[in-house]
């Protein structure tokens, strides 16, 4: 059964898609976490963002393509939450 979602770009551009506005979403949460003086927890942070961006290098060249708007997005949230930390640096 996995065999046929492996074949199929589509679904592997869909699923990287929704862990990638799922991750982007959990990053605004902690942007508001932080600046509201809560302290989060980023551990697993750095692998999980790079599992995607393998995931999307792995991709067929256009359909990696279609990834790079949504880690731009990733990107710019991480951005902003470091920002936000080192506004409320007890926030670590």
């Amino acid at each position: 059964m996995a065999e046929p979602q492996n074949s199929d770009p589509d679904r592997s551009v869909a699923a990287i898609a929704a862990a990638l506005e799922q991750l982007t979403e959990t990053l605004v949460v902690a942007r508001v976490l932080v600046q509201s003086g809560a302290a989060i927890d980023l551990a697993g942070l750095d692998r999980e963002v790079g599992d995607l961006c393998a995931e999307a290098i792995a991709l067929p060249r256009a359909e990696g393509r279609d990834m790079a708007t949504p880690l731009a997005d990733l990107l710019a949230e991480i951005e902003q939450l470091e920002r936000a930390m080192e506004r409320h640096p007890r926030s670590a």
